[in-house]
């Protein structure tokens, strides 16, 4: 719990225990590559799926994608199987009670992606809280109270003197939608170089609803086995060999924003988050507007710290113009180096934004912080387009525009466009703009949000 932490991360309750005590295993939701399944049971590399009748669950190859090897000669270091029957168990258990999102990336030769704010944070953070606003069945221990509907005094007896593992709080209130634990696997490098994997980590579970792979080895090396009260498995290899739109435009999580009942569904996940950090929680009293009647707030994330900038001499140009625009006191604009500020003041200033601009790249995730209703401008090349930061906005509830040079790049032109001349976007190209142009639209949008 933490990388390498030396805190125990395991709370064992005495055998005997029926795995018929906790229900069969069922299939609760989801998509390919975000399944959610309850009462779940893991032991020596296997997860077990425990019942008689298993028509609903996904086949493996819908569910899980098992490693290729380790470079030791293992192969398919975890699996399913069914079992009508579960073993007995002599040794404890540790019960993960709650929601745990499993990620299955990181193996050797699965890349995860954890380790960038993008993928981490939109992909399979924004793809598992979608799946889990669209779940309606309780827990599993909600369904079971009171006490006196359990299988036998002995399994009672068992559960009032055991130490579960805890949720995040022990005054959190148990919401379906939310994750309680999110558990990397395999992953070790998952934190990345900026810590923003673990800062939206924390966020959503805080520190002790963190189990790195350090944590996970501590917990499977005695062969033990785990009981999962509610298990969301995230697989980036399943959702893309399994799901339509992953396929059309390669981006793992577009079948699981789908399940999203609407964006104001994921309004908890982005409240918890804030709140986490202590950033007031605003919100817009209408789609397209301003949250401060009297003036927007536009930010622009800076990317000319890095190779994928605009020119030297246009971004001056349009520093001056966006100094004129807030000058006529309709807006307030703020040039954001997002490398020059901490985490916590990078989630703050994009918590209250109203629109935000700037060159496709990792500063435009920001948008999952922003109140739902806000405007993301996304700038390319006129020869580039990709599909990454649109679909963020339309599950948010944002309206997302592509800016090409001089004009705005229509809808109906991204699938055909998506991905053409991609190496624009690594090889330093810089990035043309018609500062006068762009900055007398943006102006007009400016205008159309008060």
């Amino acid at each position: 719990m933490g990388s390498g932490s030396s805190i125990p991360v395991k709370s064992d309750y005495p055998a005997p225990i029926s795995f018929h005590s906790q229900g069969p295993t069922e299939y609760i939701g989801g998509v390919p590559g975000y399944t959610v399944l309850d009462n779940v049971w893991y032991n020596d590399k296997k997860f077990y799926l425990i019942g008689d009748d298993h028509g609903q669950i996904p086949n493996n190859e819908r569910l899980f994608t098992a490693s290729t090897g380790w470079g030791d000669g293992t192969k398919d270091i975890v699996t399913f199987e069914s079992k009508a029957e579960g073993p007995e168990v002599e040794d404890g258990i540790t019960e993960i009670n709650g929601t745990t999102i499993f990620l299955n990336d990181g193996w050797p030769g699965s890349w995860s992606g954890y380790f960038m704010y993008y993928h981490f944070a939109s992909e399979i953070i924004l793809g598992s809280y979608s799946v889990l606003s669209s779940i309606q069945k309780p827990l599993p221990s909600d369904l079971k109270k009171p006490w006196n509907i359990y299988k036998g005094l002995g399994r009672r007896l068992s559960l009032q003197e055991s130490k579960q593992l805890p949720l995040t709080s022990s005054a959190d209130k148990v919401d379906i939608n939310l994750a309680n634990r999110i558990l990397f696997a395999w992953e070790l490098n998952w934190d990345g170089k900026d810590g923003l994997s673990r800062a939206v980590s924390e966020g959503l579970v805080g520190k002790d609803g963190i189990i790195d792979p350090a944590g996970w080895r501590d917990m499977t090396n005695d062969n033990k086995w785990i009981y999962f009260e509610r298990l969301l498995l995230t697989d980036r290899e399943t959702a893309h060999r399994n799901n339509p739109l992953s396929q059309v435009w390669y981006k793992m999580a577009l079948d699981a924003y789908k399940l999203t009942p609407s964006s104001k569904s994921l309004s908890p996940m982005r409240e918890k988050f804030l709140n986490h950090y202590n950033i007031p929680i605003q919100n817009r009293h209408k789609s397209g507007k301003a949250i401060n009647n009297q003036k927007v707030k536009v930010v622009y994330a800076d990317r000319q710290g890095s190779d994928r900038k605009f020119p030297d001499n246009i971004h001056k140009d349009l520093l001056k113009q966006l100094e004129r625009i807030e000058e006529q006191g309709k807006a307030i604009i703020i040039d954001a180096k997002l490398e020059n500020i901490d985490l916590k003041g990078q989630f703050e200033l994009f918590s209250d934004a109203d629109i935000i601009f700037g060159v496709h790249g990792n500063g435009l995730t920001h948008e999952m912080w922003m109140p739902t209703g806000g405007i993301v401008i996304e700038c390319f090349p006129k020869t580039t387009f990709a599909y990454d930061y649109a679909p963020i906005s339309e599950v948010l509830g944002h309206k997302h525009i592509i800016w090409r040079e001089d004009q705005e790049f229509p809808p109906d032109q991204w699938k055909p466009q998506n991905g053409g001349n991609g190496n624009a976007l690594h090889d330093g190209t810089r990035f043309p703009l018609n500062v006068k142009v762009f900055s007398e639209w943006l102006e007009s949008k400016i205008d159309e949000m008060l």
